[in-house]
């Protein structure tokens, strides 16, 4: 895993905010600085040392043959030791690299033995940790040059941090449920009873998103459309597009009540002398016949691009059915997504079947309807690997925005900050929404606006944790920026009280598990400063400079793009 910048919406506690904060725990039996639900070996959120609990291979236990965790863990880890796959056969020339660890494995990959032993797990899954958190938290606590997730940052924030304040995380390592997530489903059905870990965020062996964002958080993917999942069922299946009106299909209730229709068709058609760009790449060509999912834009319909997922679950008779499947006009299925050795090819939003493949071919024609199962996709702006295979990602390039001089953000990409809020609210169901009425699935309220580029969720929450000196004032100012600006911020104060009174401008009076990027409410007047200004204009005496009147004087956050 590489380096993120994420960070979340507007109001306090919206979608991706922390399941519990330190804070709210103060109560709880753990020691002082202990994040709740670890063992008590596990201080500040870091490994000290929990290998009692491990299947390491050392001169006494040889319990695994790949040396799977041997040096792994703690902040002793000595990098060089650690089984790894480098060197491995990379290219048809022969020429040689490291594998990935997570996901896009070389058909000689020996990247499974960096987190499982096949006889000697120490936990489930074979993990060679006691548990997901304990896994994933042995490599990325900074001990082995990989992204670091307990160290603060102006991307995903941090777990643990200094404790110096505003200590706030997002508890994933199993203590709490995915219920737990405010403004979500306190009910536990369907997949809440699910333990919160760092899986129900990132799949570790590879996703369609940056930053291996699960495709189906929360199962919403398998979860139907009407109950704010991504599940299309009994979507028809139609050989003319054009003649296709726009009569929704998928009709449900939101929030307030009111009807919402939404209309999605399977389009079924012989590839002709034009091929598609995205059926080519997945080696399709002319005469070839494809499954395409399209939706109705208004206007007209166009290609929906989200992946198909492949899961499957069994009937009370032990019959396998499959999330995407497809039926004929008996209502039988005969075409599913686990079909590649029979000749299928998948791309997003569609499914692909060779001429040759004749019988392939003709189930394909014999469709008349199908379900499908859909995957998230989040994509962020990822620099470059650099030589620890360690990459970063500007957060703000998921929303629109200008700075005070009125440039604006050449990394924007349009509708990515919407897909990071889908994303969030897969747990925080009620917080996707728009301002100005109430809505929520599971309990109905106003809402700040979450389904805008300008007020994704990011922009006002960390993903993983908050801590004093990862915090931001109304000015975007880090705590770095602040001690270091020696004119505007505190000016004469120096040295250790310099350090503690930057800290104590920075400490939210109101702590809370909201995950907010800003301190206080700063997390509004950051934006509020300039909008709608006639009425919250700033007054001379709270201008950071000291000439009186100058516009550029104002609050209004300030990013790095």
């Amino acid at each position: 895993m590489s380096k993120v910048k994420l960070g979340f919406s507007f109001l306090l506690t919206l979608l991706f905010v922390g399941m519990f904060s330190v804070v709210a725990f103060a109560a709880g039996s753990n020691p002082v600085g202990t994040p709740p639900g670890d063992p008590a070996d596990m201080k500040g959120g870091l490994v000290t040392d929990d290998s009692a609990k491990d299947n390491n291979y050392d001169t006494v236990r040889k319990s695994n043959a790949n040396k799977t965790g041997s040096g792994v863990g703690g902040q002793n880890s000595d990098f060089n030791n650690v089984i790894k796959s480098d060197d491995m056969v990379k290219n048809a020339d022969g020429t040689h690299g490291t594998q990935r660890t997570h996901g896009s494995y070389m058909n000689n990959t020996n990247s499974c033995a960096s987190c499982h032993q096949t006889h000697t797990g120490a936990s489930k899954n074979l993990l060679f940790k006691d548990g997901e958190y304990a896994t994933c938290t042995a490599c990325h606590d900074g001990t082995l040059g990989f992204y670091n997730v307990f160290t603060g940052s102006n991307s995903a924030g941090t777990f643990g941090g200094t404790h110096d304040g505003n200590m706030s995380v997002h508890l994933a390592n199993g203590t709490v449920e995915l219920k737990a997530a405010p403004g979500g489903n306190s009910t536990g059905t369907g997949n809440w009873e699910a333990e919160f870990t760092c899986a129900s965020c990132h799949a570790p062996h590879g996703s369609y998103s940056d930053r291996l964002l699960h495709e189906n958080p929360n199962d919403m993917g398998n979860t139907l459309v009407s109950k704010g999942g991504k599940l299309l069922e009994n979507v028809p299946v139609v050989t003319d597009i054009t003649a296709k009106n726009a009569a929704a299909d998928v009709t449900y209730k939101d929030a307030t009540g009111a009807d919402v229709t939404i209309n999605y068709v399977l389009y079924r058609f012989d590839i002709g002398t034009t091929v598609d760009a995205a059926y080519s790449a997945k080696g399709l060509t002319t005469g070839d016949t494809v499954l395409q999912l399209m939706k109705w834009n208004g206007t007209k319909y166009v290609n929906d691009t989200d992946p198909w997922l492949h899961g499957y679950e069994f009937d009370e008779n032990h019959v396998k059915h499959y999330w995407t499947a497809f039926k004929d006009s008996t209502g039988k299925e005969v075409f599913d997504t686990d079909q590649l050795k029979k000749g299928e090819i998948l791309g997003n939003g569609f499914a692909g079947v060779p001429a040759s493949k004749t019988a392939l071919v003709s189930s394909v024609k014999s469709l008349t309807s199908g379900n499908v199962a859909r995957g998230y996709v989040v994509k962020l702006d990822v620099s470059a690997p650099n030589a620890n295979n360690v990459t970063t990602t500007t957060a703000s390039s998921l929303w629109a925005s200008k700075k005070a001089d009125g440039s604006t953000n050449p990394g924007y990409v349009a509708n990515r900050g919407v897909a990071m809020s889908t994303f969030c609210s897969a747990c925080h169901t009620d917080y996707l929404a728009g301002s100005g009425k109430e809505t929520g699935t599971f309990d109905h309220a106003y809402r700040h606006t979450t389904t805008s580029d300008s007020y994704t969720c990011v922009r006002c929450h960390y993903a993983h944790g908050t801590d004093v000196t990862v915090m931001r004032d109304a000015r975007g100012l880090t705590y770095q920026n602040i001690l270091d600006d020696t004119t505007n911020y505190f000016p004469g104060v120096t040295g250790e009280a310099r350090t503690s009174i930057v800290k104590d401008y920075l400490l939210d009076k109101n702590p809370s598990s909201a995950l907010k990027r800003y301190t206080n409410m700063a997390v509004c007047w950051g934006c509020h400063t300039s909008s709608h200004s006639e009425g919250t204009r700033n007054t001379d005496t709270y201008q950071y400079n000291s000439t009186p009147g100058i516009d550029s004087d104002r609050n209004g956050i300030e990013f790095d793009y």
